[in-house]
């Protein structure tokens, strides 16, 4: 896995969400993402393309940044792609300093922006370190390469089980699964990995986020867990033998379970051993 890749792609700090993260109570979770933002001067745009309802979520994060003390707010009205493909993006992201994609489909999310100036544009202000991004569920899973579009859980990694299509391309060689624990997802992320060892698997259970920063350190937030599942030591894998409704063998794979605090650094592929340490990178 080549660092330097990686690197290029990180430009700012990003914030990826599990889902149905804290919106009544301290609401860490969007305070950090406001704090990394730029606080109380911070200049959020909502994109709430993925949702079913995007103006009732769009009216529900204005309303919980709004209580958090944010006055500049912005939300991508487009909901169609012929919309989307008629936006000024260099406009409506002029001194935006935080994008916040919300839930939904990720599919939508990808086949509406894919492609677009919007996104161009956006991936541009991102490498470059210029907006902070962040992402929940949908949002969240949209962030990578390759993404999880469809996978029911199953007891057993079968060849079938999942659906991948491409992502955004936010990140390279990740691939992001959301509401990890609390839907029984290992299974599907063990089989994403499989396909290509070369990705690392990350799942983020609900109300738990994880913040990467520029240099590649990923630390874990809020009141779940993040399961990690690297391939690159897989020493025996059937996944491409077998037909398609059927059982796989997979050895040598490494799952790493992460709780709040706790950092990781995606480029070696390691916990950093001590942690609030960022001297091993």
């Amino acid at each position: 896995m080549r660092k330097d890749h990686y690197r290029e792609e990180i430009g700012s700090e990003i914030l990826i969400i599990g889902g149905a993260e804290d919106k009544l109570n301290e609401r860490h979770i969007l305070r950090k993402f406001i704090d990394m933002s730029g606080g109380r001067n911070a200049s959020v745009l909502i994109v709430p393309v993925p949702s079913d309802f995007p103006l009732v979520t769009a009216t529900l994060y204005k309303g919980l940044f709004e209580n958090l003390g944010i006055s500049k707010i912005t939300v991508l009205e487009a909901t169609s792609r012929q919309e989307i493909l008629k936006v000024n993006a260099k406009s409506i992201l002029e001194g935006v300093t935080g994008v916040f994609l919300t839930g939904g489909d990720q599919m939508r999310l990808c086949s509406l922006i894919g492609g677009t100036e919007f996104l161009s544009e956006l991936k541009s202000k991102v490498r470059k370190g210029k907006i902070i991004l962040a992402g929940s569920s949908a949002g969240a899973a949209s962030m990578s390469s390759t993404m999880i579009v469809r996978g029911e859980p199953t007891v057993q990694p079968l060849k079938d089980s999942i659906r991948l299509c491409p992502g955004l391309g936010i990140l390279k060689n990740i691939i992001i699964d959301q509401h990890f624990t609390q839907r029984a997802r290992l299974t599907r992320l063990i089989t994403a990995i499989s396909y290509n060892p070369g990705n690392l698997g990350i799942g983020i259970d609900e109300n738990t986020a994880i913040h990467i920063t520029k240099g590649g350190v990923l630390e874990v937030l809020g009141a779940g867990t993040v399961t990690i599942i690297d391939g690159s030591k897989i020493s025996y894998n059937t996944i491409s033998e077998v037909h398609e409704s059927e059982p796989f063998s997979v050895m040598g794979i490494q799952v790493n379970i992460l709780s709040s605090g706790v950092r990781y650094n995606i480029f070696k592929r390691e916990q950093l051993a001590i942690v609030g340490n960022y001297s091993q990178l």
